[in-house]
């Protein structure tokens, strides 16, 4: 079988390219250049402040104003196109240009809850939106929907999480995390929030007939999903959590007391949900035109290894 880690690694940095994931190897390369104190303000800004604005994708500058001119078009074939495929309905955040059309940016509506990306390609010699021809990255989606039916059906786990969360804060008042409109505006990254995102593996034979019965009725009960996941199936690394903290005051680096306190406290709480977590703890910024946190001084888990929930 194919190594549930790596497929992560793939989907992470596949979303990078056009759904503004937050992952890391984009920001290696573009944060290398950086010494880790130096933060121009017209490259880096403030995580609490950070909302999108200035996100930008290669060659896609052209297509952005042509989407802009033509938004009615883009939301209504973006809204066709997941209903039809994923019969899924969303709120449409942003567009983003890209070099063959738009990335745009939503949330769904319903009872499962995740953020994810389409792109809706553009016609430069015409200059006009070709709707019958809306794609997905491969695989982006899907992963996104069984992300959230973990987070639907195991509700109670992930309450324990985002408890842990409020305690972590509550204790460690020096760290935050990103904006909710951030999230929405260029998240684009399955079930998540301020604090951490999910991902689910490709590779999970347990979530897929959960998978299929979303697919014929979004509205579906959490006893008849219960029914039909085979727990026995299930693996710690088809689930992967990353918590994702910054230092909230402008002049502070990633405190390496703070970090090891964080490791330390997830590994203790047998309560949260079933995975692989890791956890990184950032300065106060972010890059701009990518949302990226990840830095040189960034403190952060081997993605290979990080703490295991079974």
């Amino acid at each position: 079988m194919k190594n549930p880690i790596m497929l992560f690694a793939c989907s992470i940095s596949t979303s990078l390219l056009l759904g503004g994931c937050f992952g890391i190897d984009n920001a290696q390369k573009s944060s290398s250049e950086q010494d880790p104190v130096d933060r121009p303000e017209d490259q880096y800004e403030s995580v609490l402040t950070y909302t999108g604005d200035g996100y930008t994708l290669p060659g896609g500058e052209e297509n952005e104003e042509i989407a802009k001119e033509h938004k009615d078009e883009v939301v209504s074939a973006t809204n066709e196109y997941l209903k039809k495929e994923y019969n899924t309905e969303v709120d449409i955040h942003n567009m983003v240009g890209n070099s063959d059309g738009v990335t745009v940016f939503y949330e769904s509506k319903g009872p499962l809850h995740f953020y994810s990306t389409a792109i809706v390609p553009v016609d430069n010699s015409t200059k006009k939106i070709l709707k019958d021809e809306v794609t997905t990255i491969e695989g982006d989606v899907e992963r996104s929907i069984k992300s959230a039916l973990y987070a639907y059906m195991w509700e109670d786990d992930f309450k324990a999480l985002d408890d842990q969360i409020t305690e972590i804060l509550d204790d460690h008042p020096s760290i935050t995390g990103r904006t909710l409109a951030s999230l929405q505006n260029v998240g684009g990254s399955g079930y998540m929030n301020p604090y951490y995102f999910v991902q689910a593996s490709s590779t999970d034979e347990a979530i897929q007939p959960l998978y299929e019965q979303y697919l014929q009725d979004p509205d579906t009960s959490k006893e008849t999903y219960s029914k039909l996941f085979d727990g026995s199936q299930f693996e710690s690394d088809h689930l992967l959590f990353n918590l994702n903290f910054f230092m909230k005051d402008p002049q502070d680096q990633p405190d390496k007391q703070i970090f090891n306190a964080l490791i330390e406290t997830v590994e203790a709480n047998n309560e949260l949900p079933k995975g692989r977590y890791l956890i990184d703890l950032n300065d106060n910024y972010v890059l701009i035109r990518n949302s990226e946190s990840y830095k040189q001084n960034t403190l952060g888990q081997d993605p290979t290894k990080g703490i295991i929930k079974e």
